[in-house]
């Protein structure tokens, strides 16, 4: 397969070109202009680099040329405060929007685009693909009106739109502010960690197995719509923290309920995930002992 890949330098994205490529499917992998990670992409086998900026994203199509497949990463504003900018999540929105027409009109067969959690908003129960989308942030506000709008355009082209929803990420190369990377870093110092009370139910998914599951619905074709990817291993996330904490063999002091929770109120992580593996398969290969070992 011929793969147009935006946000081919993030966390996310540069794992999933690595594991697309070793398959020998042909990557073009769109960058930001100037970008200082471009020269490790360009040094791949069956990558070629395209620079642009997303305000550019509308001469995308031209600029990758007719593919199998679109998959889109990039979107400003994943984290913090950002997601709470909505004319920074306006302008993600809009030109992931024009990312679509541009490959559309260039002769793309599928679009794949990156969804989040962030577009069911806060929900203690296990969500599936149909559980109502309720966002409480600008972030995922844009991000289910990009997918609706994305899913009717490609509807009108007839061709599929698949979404992996993902839920929480962790793994090598992720963002120094998660909660596994600093608890990590401060467990293996012995120096204290302030957290919430850590009593909502979590789903940690390791980066490799997410991106070969996004691979999988790539390559897969009756894939379309929705699909939840969580490793399926639920649990309250204070027991999360004190396998890291036995992991690591720390001394630190956990101050449980130091941190309050934001005030869109406390998020709880738990997909159901039966779909994505009836057409992905069994793609959660890595326990949480294993992949924080790996990153360690």
């Amino acid at each position: 397969m011929r793969i147009a890949v935006t946000g081919a330098t993030s966390f996310i994205g540069s794992a999933f070109i690595k594991a697309a490529a070793a398959k020998g499917h042909s990557i073009v992998a769109v960058v930001r202009r100037n970008s200082s990670k471009a020269d490790e992409l360009r040094a791949m086998e069956n990558v070629t680099v395209t620079e642009l900026d997303m305000e550019e994203y509308d001469r995308l199509g031209e600029a990758a040329g007719e593919t199998d497949c679109f998959v889109h990463f990039a979107w400003n504003g994943t984290r913090g405060l950002q997601r709470a900018d909505e004319s920074l999540q306006r302008a993600s929105y809009e030109n992931s929007m024009a990312a679509v027409r541009s490959v559309i009109a260039a002769g793309c067969h599928k679009v794949v685009t990156a969804g989040s959690q962030a577009e069911y908003g806060n929900v203690r129960d296990m969500i599936t693909e149909d559980t109502e989308c309720c966002p409480n942030t600008m972030y995922g506000t844009y991000k289910l009106r990009f997918f609706r709008e994305a899913q009717e355009l490609c509807r009108e082209n007839g061709i599929p739109l698949v979404e992996p929803r993902f839920f929480s990420l962790y793994g090598p190369g992720d963002f120094e502010g998660t909660l596994i990377m600093s608890m990590i870093r401060k467990m293996k110092n012995n120096e204290p960690c302030d957290l919430t009370e850590c009593i909502q139910m979590w789903d940690f998914l390791y980066v490799s197995d997410a991106v070969g599951a996004v691979l999988r619905l790539c390559e897969k074709e009756t894939a379309e719509g929705v699909y939840n990817l969580g490793s399926g291993d639920v649990r309250q996330l204070k027991d999360y923290v004190e396998e890291l904490y036995t992991i690591t063999g720390s001394s630190s002091e956990l101050n449980y309920g130091a941190v309050p929770y934001p005030p869109t109120g406390m998020v709880s992580i738990y997909p159901s995930v039966e779909k994505t593996k009836a057409e992905a398969g069994e793609y959660a290969v890595t326990s949480f002992r294993d992949g924080i070992m790996s990153m360690i």
